[in-house]
């Protein structure tokens, strides 16, 4: 079914001219009748609706960091994708987190979540992709696609600083489980940490 440009114009909620001027400027480009009247396809206007409203949710820019320590990386990061974000002319705001990758409690990854979840942004700028999960990725991913979010990272290559943190996740898992194992104060438990550590140091 065609829409005439004035049911079209009361299914967007805009004006008449609003429509006419898009026609012109080669946003929203309708079909012709044989006598030049304007007609649009209804799953054209819900594609342009969807596309404008992602358009208009707000950009968060995540920046994460495993301890206090970081926090002249967490600067970094927060200008790195403030400019980002500044020059792709996106609204946006910034959530800071201090905490390990493997905590999935932490407050900005969760106030994070929430806006996912209510439909509030439209995508999430990352200066590395391990700056949100380390594991689970993929599901926090197909989590953002159902809900028209988009993630936008900025840097793909490999920085020692994120290696290190990896390296302290890793151990932090094997002390848990040693822990619970042989019990956190046991000559055994403590040998292994020794060991895990003289085996993960990075030169």
């Amino acid at each position: 079914m065609k829409l005439s440009i004035k049911e079209a114009a009361n299914f967007l909620g805009v004006a008449i001219s609003t429509l006419r001027r898009w026609d012109k400027e080669g946003k929203l480009v309708p079909e012709r009748t044989v006598g030049g009247h304007r007609r649009y396809g209804k799953k054209k206007l819900i594609a342009f609706q969807t596309k404008e409203d992602n358009h208009s949710r707000l950009t968060i820019g995540y920046c994460r960091v495993s301890s206090n320590s970081q926090k002249d990386d967490l600067e970094r990061q927060i200008d790195k994708v403030s400019s980002y974000c500044t020059a792709n002319g996106y609204q946006f705001r910034i959530i800071k987190d201090i905490g390990s990758g493997l905590n999935y409690k932490k407050k900005g990854l969760k106030e994070l979540i929430k806006l996912i979840e209510s439909r509030e942004i439209g995508r999430i700028v990352v200066n590395y992709k391990d700056r949100l999960i380390r594991f689970g990725y993929e599901m926090f991913e197909q989590i953002c696609e159902l809900n028209d979010v988009k993630i936008e990272i900025i840097n793909y290559t490999e920085d020692k600083s994120y290696q290190e943190e990896l390296v302290d996740d890793v151990l932090s898992i094997i002390t848990v489980f040693s822990a619970k194992l042989y019990g956190s104060r046991s000559h055994k438990s403590k040998k292994i940490k020794t060991s895990n550590k003289e085996l993960f140091t990075i030169d």
